[in-house]
């Protein structure tokens, strides 16, 4: 399976579930609850080859509302910035993914990640952290 068929097929199954009720919700207030209750699966780690996939999936299917993402692998404090996709008001479901929209993975050697560290920060300037250990989010 190449590289763009597995980020599409885990960001498809990911997000379908979620897109389905995520036809209002653009602002924190609304997103806010919902990635507060999923705060330890923020993301998804997959060792493919010789990398390590960290998967943003859940926070990308929540984004409307979000106004930045930075991360940091280990001991890294969160400085990494996640590229997301704008929020798509011109849809009836703003979080859909379209062509062309940033793929939510980062790389890095495999089985080097064992915590990621990440702020989110909302809309309203609210902020949010999360250190996800690997072993609690590795996908087999």
């Amino acid at each position: 399976m190449t590289f763009r068929k597995l980020a599409t097929a885990v960001l498809l199954a990911a997000s379908m579930p979620l897109a389905a009720q995520a036809e209002n919700f653009t602002t924190a207030a609304e997103v806010r609850p919902i990635l507060e209750t999923i705060k330890d699966k923020w993301i998804a780690i997959r060792v493919e080859g010789d990398e390590d996939y960290v998967f943003f999936t859940p926070i990308v299917s929540w984004r409307c509302g979000v106004q930045a993402v930075q991360f940091g692998f280990n001991d890294e404090p969160p400085t990494r910035s996640l590229d997301m996709a704008e929020c798509h008001t011109e849809f009836s479901n703003p979080n859909v993914m379209v062509d062309g929209d940033p793929i939510p993975l980062v790389t890095a050697p495999a089985n080097t990640v064992e915590t990621v560290t990440i702020r989110m920060m909302y809309d309203d300037g609210s902020l949010s952290e999360s250190v996800i250990p690997r072993k609690q989010v590795l996908i087999p």
